[in-house]
């Protein structure tokens, strides 16, 4: 039985875009006896961003990385079969899982390392949605610390997670922990969702240029950072993620 492509790991849709490579005319490309410097940049640079996904979602040693690629060459020569490869996709998926997980670790390491250095502008203003001015140090003032839900009209789980987003408000804001919403779109989509989810806490909008994603490295939403009075970032990840109850519950027994 085959393996659903949405449980797939990431690397299938990586070895998919390589096994098109044919339809590029780089075998034309191979033959040259000579390439133009910017051909050969171009290519080079090609491979470097193949690799460099390679690298991001999962953790290969040398070893493992010399029979990816002497694989890959036989798949790209047509040496095995469609069928053949379909019949070891689950064994693919058990082997790297492993792999993904060890490279998902090691990501979350470097980021969290990363972040560690970050102090968010707490003084920085910032609208409300109704248009009232205010700023994270304010919002946080005589308080454990700010819980920040990033997110948008456009985006579905976002939406969905409404809901739990409301619970953490009423639960760690007798805590001393301040949970406010953060939109990334503009004033007027952000007051439609507050006044439609019958919003009761801080409701806010990126400032322009979004400085604050940029800051923490935003490239993907619901994210919930929470910071303390300082501006150290203790967390940056999923709102549902079991680290960020941890978070949240040691810095409310402060």
């Amino acid at each position: 039985m085959s393996v659903p492509p949405a449980k797939l790991p990431a690397l299938r849709s990586l070895l998919t875009i390589l096994s098109c490579l044919s339809f590029l005319g780089l075998e034309t490309f191979a033959e040259k006896k000579s390439a133009s410097a910017d051909d050969r940049k171009a290519l080079e640079a090609f491979g470097a961003s193949m690799g460099s996904n390679l690298s991001r979602h999962f953790e290969l040693s040398d070893a493992e990385l010399d029979i990816f690629v002497e694989g890959f060459l036989k798949g790209y020569k047509g040496e095995i079969s469609e069928e053949e490869l379909r019949k070891s996709r689950q064994r693919v998926q058990a082997y790297l899982e492993p792999k993904r997980e060890a490279a998902k670790a090691r990501e979350q390491e470097r980021m969290k390392a990363e972040l560690a250095k970050v102090r968010m502008p707490m003084d920085m203003e910032i609208e409300t949605s109704a248009g009232a001015k205010t700023s994270l140090a304010k919002l946080v003032e005589g308080k454990h610390g700010v819980l920040l839900d990033f997110w948008a009209s456009w985006c579905g789980p976002c939406m969905r997670l409404m809901p739990e987003l409301k619970k953490k408000a009423k639960k760690y804001e007798g805590l001393g922990i301040v949970v406010a919403g953060m939109n990334t779109e503009n004033a007027s989509k952000a007051e439609k969702v507050r006044k439609e989810r019958e919003i009761g806490f801080s409701w806010l909008v990126e400032p322009s240029g979004r400085p604050f994603s940029k800051m923490l490295k935003i490239n993907s939403i619901p994210r919930m950072i929470l910071l303390d009075p300082e501006g150290k970032v203790l967390f940056n990840g999923h709102p549902m993620d079991d680290e960020l109850t941890a978070a949240l519950d040691g810095l409310s027994s402060k």
